[in-house]
């Protein structure tokens, strides 16, 4: 959740002029190297009922959700696509939204 708030966050600032984009650049790919390894240890773990299966299922989803928009807000970034960097902005924040979300349904 925090990698994909701070990679919206990161081009935000740079649609907004505050930040350089080869600082941006260095957090989306940061991000994006981040969430690979967790996606993958994820996906790696044997749900031992019905019910995890389907938490495993949902969260490996949403891991793989953000791993493919940290890769267009990526390439975004690089071309400086300012119309795919706000697009990515706002997909960003959607999937840390539904990741929170997800997150709290499970205390």
């Amino acid at each position: 959740m925090s990698d994909t708030r701070t990679s919206a966050l990161a081009l935000q600032n740079v649609l907004d002029a505050r930040v350089p984009r080869p600082y941006a650049d260095t957090v989306v790919t940061e991000s994006e190297d981040a969430i690979g390894p967790v996606e993958d240890s994820f996906a790696a773990v044997d749900p031992p009922s019905t019910a995890d299966a389907r938490l495993r299922d949902e969260v490996t989803a949403l891991l793989s959700d953000a791993g493919d928009a940290l890769a267009a807000a990526r390439i975004a970034l690089r071309h400086d696509d300012r119309t795919a960097m706000m697009h990515s902005v706002k997909t960003l924040r959607g999937l840390a939204d539904r990741m929170e979300q997800r997150s709290e349904g499970l205390s």
